[in-house]
């Protein structure tokens, strides 16, 4: 028994329709339909070769033609950012912060400049007198200016280390310099940042 299938005559949509184009090499008469870029600068726009001419075209493709070596490695280095620029982040951290400061007030790209002026990267303990607290917890911790919370933390984590009360067998005096070094620690963070 026999199903009935209808016969569905299937449309080209106008988008569908594919153009055969003659080979762009003189003196081939058959169908380009491989597509080559015109040169470095043109890419978007493409010779059509038949699979003969597009093999010969590809041997002698060359995109570097006609650059400096300079030229090319620049070439070289903006493809390994996808063609991004990047700006090195190198040195201490005022340095970095001046590197960035610079950034934004060369481009403008519509960022609050009161807000990198009014104290954005101010830091208390550069910008400001220590009140003597502040600077009896400098000398507890053995740390001089300018500070970093990673510098705060790291020589917090030495002393620690060397005063907890476990370690030294419950020595009293380990046991006042262990409070005296987080009373410290507490108080630098909390003054830190502003």
């Amino acid at each position: 028994m026999n199903k009935f299938k209808f016969d569905i005559q299937k449309n080209n949509l106008s988008w569908e329709k594919k153009f055969t184009k003659k080979c762009d090499s003189s003196s081939c008469k058959e169908k380009g339909e491989f597509r080559a870029p015109k040169s470095r600068i043109l890419l978007n726009e493409y010779y059509f070769f038949c699979l003969k001419h597009i093999k010969e075209y590809n041997k002698s493709w060359d995109f570097y033609k006609g650059l400096t070596v300079d030229q090319i490695e620049k070439s070289m280095r903006n493809d390994t950012v996808w063609d991004r620029p990047s700006w090195p982040l190198k040195g201490n951290p005022k340095s970095v912060i001046d590197q960035l400061n610079e950034f934004f007030n060369e481009d403008s790209i519509g960022l609050d400049e009161d807000k990198i002026n009014n104290n954005f990267y101010k830091n208390k303990f550069i910008d400001e007198k220590l009140t003597n607290e502040q600077n009896n917890a400098l000398k507890m911790l053995d740390l001089s200016l300018p500070l970093t919370i990673d510098k705060i933390k790291k020589k917090y984590k030495k002393l620690v280390k060397i005063f907890h009360p476990d370690v030294n067998d419950n020595n009293k005096e380990a046991e006042e310099k262990f409070k005296q070094i987080n009373e410290s620690y507490k108080l630098l963070l909390k003054n830190f940042v502003k």
